[in-house]
C-alpha cells in the first residue's frame, strides 16, 4: 500500500490519506482508524464518475462540505469517519460516544 496524498486538518487532530493498494484499488480513510471507503461507493454517494470520486470527496471533506464523525471512548479518539446519516449514526452509537466537526474543527450538527 503506497500514500498518493495526505492531508493534516488545521487542528492537527485528523489525517486524512490516500492511499494505492496492490493492484491499483484506490480508498481514502482516516490515519489512525478503520474506516475507509472506495472510489466506486464514493461515486454511488455522490453522484460523480468513478475515476473523480476520490478527489471529490477529498475537496468536499477540505472545504467543510461533508460532516465527519469522530467516535470516543471517555473523550479518546477511536475512529473518525464521514457519515451519510448524521441523526442515523447518533441513534446507533449514542451522541455520548460521537463528536461531530468538520474537517476545520467547526462544530457540525445532524
Amino acid at each position: 500500500m503506497r500514500t498518493i496524498e495526505q492531508h493534516s486538518s488545521p487542528d492537527g487532530q485528523l489525517t486524512l490519506a490516500v492511499v494505492e493498494h496492490e493492484g491499483g484499488e484506490v480508498a481514502v480513510g482516516f490515519k489512525g482508524g478503520e474506516w475507509h471507503t472506495h472510489s466506486d461507493l464514493l461515486a454511488e454517494w455522490l453522484c460523480v464518475p468513478a475515476e473523480s470520486a476520490v478527489s471529490h470527496f477529498v475537496e468536499l471533506v477540505l472545504h467543510d462540505k461533508l460532516s465527519i464523525v469522530v467516535s470516543t471512548d471517555r473523550g479518546l479518539t477511536l475512529d473518525p469517519w464521514v457519515s451519510d446519516n448524521l441523526a442515523e449514526t447518533l441513534r446507533l452509537f449514542g451522541p455520548e460516544n460521537c463528536v461531530l466537526r468538520y474537517w476545520s474543527n467547526a462544530r457540525a450538527t445532524a
